[in-house]
């Protein structure tokens, strides 16, 4: 199954694929915030400040779930 997520700051669709879908939202939290990180915006934006667990939680029952890469997106 391909799961994703938008970036907090700058709307960018991050998906990823895997079976396990905690897996899938520990994979994308990681991603994004890396992505936020890297791009100087994670200062910015105060969707991910919680602790990562609280995070993953929050971003695994709110990710898009599909049979299908996202057109557009960026693969983690």
């Amino acid at each position: 199954m391909y799961y994703s997520f938008p970036c907090s700051y700058c709307s960018k669709v991050f998906f990823t694929f895997d079976r396990n879908k905690e897996a899938a939202a520990r994979k994308l939290y990681e991603g994004i915030k890396a992505h936020l990180v890297e791009y100087n915006e994670d200062h910015k934006e105060y969707n991910f400040d919680d602790p990562p667990k609280m995070e993953i939680s929050q971003m695994y029952y709110a990710m898009f779930e599909s049979n299908n890469p996202i057109p557009g997106g960026y693969e983690l």
